[in-house]
Order: C-alpha cells, then structure tokens, then sequence
C-alpha cells in the first residue's frame, strides 16, 4: 500500500497510467517506482550532503550484501528474477552521486549521460517488469526514459536552482550561476526559454523513437507505456508555451487534460496494427554506447 501512495502522490503521470495494467504488473511497477524515488530522496531530501552521502552508501553497501534495508524491502513483492540488475542499480546509483557532488553540465553529451544513468535505467528496470529480453527493443526503453527526463529537467528548473544545481548545459546556455537562473533577469529568462525549448525539442526526438516500439510491448503494457508518453509530451508542450520567471510553478497536465488524451490514445489504440519494427537510430546513444543494454 506503501508504494500505492507514493505513486499516487509523486508519479501523477504513471498512476494514470497503471491502470491499464494487470493487477501484479501494476504492483510491481509501483515497486520499481518506490525503490527508485526513494533512493532519489536520500539525495533531495537530505540536510547537507554529509547525510546525503551516510545514507547513501549505508544503502549501497546493504545492496551489495544482499542485507535488508527499508529501500531494498519495498521490493519484496517481486519476484527476485525481475528485480533490478546489479549493473543498471550501479547506473542509477552513480547520477545520484553526481548529483551529491554536482557540477554544472559543459555540454549534451553530459546531460544524455545522466538521463540515462537516472531515467534510462528506470526505463530497462521496467523491461525486466514486463519481460523484455530482446536488446533490440531495450533500445527503445533506453530512448524514452532519456526523453522523460528531459522533460522533468525542463519542468524544474527554479526548483533544481533552488538545490544548487543547473541541468541545462553550459553549450547551449552558458555559464550561469544558481542565482542567475533563481533569479533571472529578462536576458537570462529569455535564454532559459530558448535554452528549455531545445531540450524539450531534444526529447521529442526520443519520444518519436520510443514509439515505433512501443505497440510490440504486451497489450495492456503496450496502452500504459504508450499512455505515460503522451502524457509527458504535454508537459513539454505546455512548457514551450510558457515564459520562464521566479518562482516557476511546476507544470501539470490538469485530469480533463488527461482525460481527453487518455481517451484519444485508446481510440487509436483500438485501431492501431502492429507494423514491422524499424532499425533503431544508433546516432541517439552515440553518448552512452559503452552502458549497460546501449546501442554500440
């Protein structure tokens, strides 16, 4: 129930999502979820980054021990076969620790980097949820996280400058300060949206990859995932509409919203025939062909 609620509260866009899944695949992609979000808190929520570290690597050393731990227990209603792999938690534990110690992206290479080490590996995790084994189609997985995240790069911007980090990287922004973006001025404002424009642009391109696969996922699984991209597509529509400023609230896409896209993405569904998956585009993991499940 634990992870229900955290779902619900944090993941609005795949609690929607999920209930086109199967009571157990639903379930267990709450797991996945709280696992992840929790071990993201460690790092978001700590007082300074001393306990930040200390809870951290107190976790990643129960991990590797096979010892129990209040993360690792919100996993005990998977089976151990589809649990995270050694190699993809190692991923996602390495961008929490950049963002312990973190240092302002130079350029895109960096930011893909770290969508995949933070999202991309969420995205293989719930492969293994639903059983996919071919490499090929994990391409795909890989290429929408990496555009979700993007999207949550995107969509908190003043929030991360709140916690001293900026996302946006310096080839496409240049060198700011976290007080620059905090509090910007109609120049500095004016570059940001420029700046969120092409990254959510960047995502799109992600996105469009992500879908040629998607219909090749079980059915239900096919409908949730195929759902979750819509959604978080309107995120970054909506953002390109908008005018950065101080205080930035965070975008939602409102329930009538979701409700007309949901409605849409089932008509087409109902609809839509499965074609011959397509090659994936190598050039989109040209950054991260060396980890885990890339394409190389």
């Amino acid at each position: 129930m634990e992870n229900n609620l955290l779902m619900r509260k944090y993941g609005k866009t795949f609690y929607w999502a999920s209930f086109f899944l199967d009571n157990v695949k639903m379930q267990a992609i709450y797991s996945i979820y709280s696992f992840c979000r929790k071990i993201d808190d460690m790092v978001d929520e700590a007082k300074n980054l001393n306990i930040a570290k200390k809870k951290l690597f107190i976790f990643i050393d129960a991990w590797n021990k096979g010892r129990p731990h209040p993360v690792i227990n919100v996993l005990n209603n998977i089976p151990k076969e589809n649990w995270p792999n050694q190699k993809l938690v190692k991923m996602f534990l390495n961008g929490q620790i950049s963002d312990i110690k973190f240092a302002s992206f130079k350029s895109e290479k960096a930011l893909i980097i770290y969508c995949y080490q933070v999202a991309g590996t969420v995205g293989l995790m719930v492969c293994d949820i639903f059983g996919v084994k071919d490499k090929k189609m994990r391409y795909f997985a890989i290429d929408l996280g990496i555009a979700m995240q993007l999207v949550n790069i995107s969509r908190d911007i003043y929030e991360d400058s709140a916690r001293n980090r900026i996302y946006l990287p310096e080839s496409l922004i240049g060198k700011h300060s976290t007080e620059d973006i905090a509090h910007p001025t109609k120049k500095t404002a004016a570059k940001i949206d420029l700046t969120r424009k092409k990254i959510i642009n960047l995502a799109n391109i992600y996105f469009a990859s992500a879908s040629q696969a998607i219909d090749h996922l079980p059915r239900g699984a096919a409908l949730a995932v195929k759902l979750a991209s819509a959604l978080y597509q309107q995120i970054g529509y909506q953002l390109i509409q908008t005018q950065y400023q101080h205080k930035e609230k965070r975008c939602y896409v409102s329930n009538f919203s979701k409700l007309l896209i949901t409605l849409k993405i089932i008509a087409k569904f109902l609809i839509t025939f499965q074609v011959k998956l397509k090659p994936h585009n190598k050039s989109l993991h040209k950054f991260i062909t060396t980890l885990p499940d890339c394409h190389f």
